[in-house]
């Protein structure tokens, strides 16, 4: 059986769309900064996101956090974050 948690994440539109791609976060920085909600999929000690708009990647330590935070919501230990194109993202 695979399970599924949804993550209130942040991201700034413009480089969504026009500057280097999709690197969502979990705190809102500023104020023109737009909120998703992004779906991953637990299976064998993968995350895989589950939801439309492929994460391009993770900056800095919000893989670390979005793992845990995964890990955390289902009592799992999954190692690895994959996009919706399964392209790790984090491992």
């Amino acid at each position: 059986m695979s399970k599924i948690v949804n993550v209130k994440m942040f991201f700034d539109e413009y480089e969504k769309y026009f500057g280097d791609g999709f690197y969502p976060f979990f705190e809102e920085k500023e104020k023109e900064k737009a909120v998703i909600n992004i779906s991953f999929q637990y299976k064998d000690h993968v995350w895989k996101q589950v939801s439309q708009d492929e994460i391009t990647g993770l900056d800095g330590d919000v893989g670390k956090i979005l793992l845990n935070y995964l890990n955390n919501e289902i009592n799992e230990k999954g190692l690895i974050i994959k996009n919706s194109y399964d392209l790790i993202i984090y491992r």
